[in-house]
């Protein structure tokens, strides 16, 4: 079952739909003023993909992207000391049972840094499964392969038209097909973070776990991400010309899964039922209880992607490369009265998942670590 249906028997939500141009914002960066500039891309998160390995059933994959067109406007380094972690929640209680964190030394003269990745279970203390280069495929320690390095950004979306979904009453959203634009392609570029290990080093099979990844120094974090567009779309001020709610994207970037309900239910409820959304006082409590609290669902060994229903009421299932997760998402927040922002998948054949290039026809190839090189030269915003 996909998310559409989920809240199809509801009436139509009203929506407005357009605004003017704004700096970039996908599916999680540049997400409040703070990380605004492009001197803190590397610890701005832009995406959080979790899939079960198309090379290996038995393994689960998880990436996560940072920086806005990297080479061009963001330094082509992590950053050093910061943590970049993936955390796991293993029993839907939106706290943290396992985390995967990484931390990168300083540039040689390359650019090449050092890279240690960690993981800490519960009480169990930390344990060093991995160290390297980046740059380089890192084998793991009881299975898998880790890399660090800029790639080709994978994400498509047609961000200069989105910004007016945002705003009320201008026209201009979803551009038509032949004039909608993926405002980061076709050579914008990413660093990433790729993590392939064995499923069973984090649950059984089936499963069903939440995940989001986070950047923090010092012990004080940075920015988080769990499913797309939830700061983005769900947190205010929406529409960004309402003041009345306040400006709380910030203090939700600060802010950890177990406490969502708690300090951004109420708010997330008057956006849906009262912002652009216009949706009815029960719906807008159900999207709220579905996209709170703000972790990627996934059900381990599962092979679909985001929309589908995995558990009881769970939307899942992580997220794919290929997954129109802005389509799924507006669909299920308008209720069907905005569907699209006609761009799809055009990575063409950079990305290595084994999927379906829906331009071509072709198949992907299958190779660690999925997502595509970087672009050289590396492009900008695709307006």
């Amino acid at each position: 079952m996909n998310a559409l249906h989920f809240l199809r028997g509801s009436a139509a939500a009203g929506l407005l739909c357009a605004l003017p141009f704004h700096p970039a914002r996908a599916a999680d960066q540049r997400d409040d003023a703070f990380l605004s500039s492009f001197d803190r891309g590397a610890v701005d998160i832009n995406d959080l993909y979790v899939f079960r390995s198309p090379a290996n059933a038995n393994n689960t994959v998880l990436i996560m992207t940072l920086g806005s067109f990297v080479g061009v406007k963001t330094k082509p380094v992590f950053k050093p000391k910061v943590s970049y972690e993936f955390r796991i929640d293993l029993d839907n209680d939106g706290a943290t049972d396992l985390i995967f964190r990484i931390v990168f030394g300083k540039p040689d003269s390359g650019g090449v840094q050092k890279v240690t990745v960690t993981r800490t279970r519960g009480f169990d203390g930390i344990e060093t499964v991995a160290t390297g280069k980046t740059g380089t495929n890192v084998l793991v320690n009881g299975g898998g392969t880790f890399r660090a390095a800029i790639f080709d950004d994978p994400f498509f979306f047609d961000q200069f038209a989105f910004n007016s979904f945002l705003i009320r009453e201008l026209p201009g959203f979803p551009r038509s097909l032949a004039t909608a634009k993926n405002f980061y392609g076709p050579t914008a570029n990413v660093l990433g973070i790729v993590l392939e290990i064995p499923s069973i080093s984090i649950a059984p099979n089936t499963t069903v776990i939440g995940i989001w990844a986070r950047t923090a120094l010092r012990g004080q974090q940075i920015d988080r991400c769990g499913r797309p567009f939830i700061n983005e779309m769900l947190i205010p001020p929406v529409p960004r010309t309402d003041p009345s709610l306040g400006d709380k994207r910030h203090s939700f970037n600060r802010g950890v899964p177990f406490n969502d309900r708690t300090n951004f239910g109420d708010t997330v409820t008057q956006v849906f039922d009262e912002g652009i959304y216009h949706r009815t006082g029960a719906d807008a409590t159900a999207l709220k209880n579905l996209f709170l609290p703000d972790q990627l669902v996934f059900q381990v060994g599962n092979p679909n992607g985001y929309g589908t229903f995995v558990g009881a009421s769970f939307l899942g299932n992580g997220r794919r490369i290929g997954d129109d997760t802005f389509d799924t998402s507006v669909n299920v927040f308008t209720n069907g009265t905005v569907t699209t922002d006609n761009v799809k998948d055009d990575n063409g054949l950079k990305v290595t998942d084994g999927s379906v290039d829906p331009v071509s026809g072709q198949t992907r190839a299958i190779a660690f670590p999925y997502i595509g090189a970087p672009n050289n030269p590396p492009g900008g915003p695709n307006p």
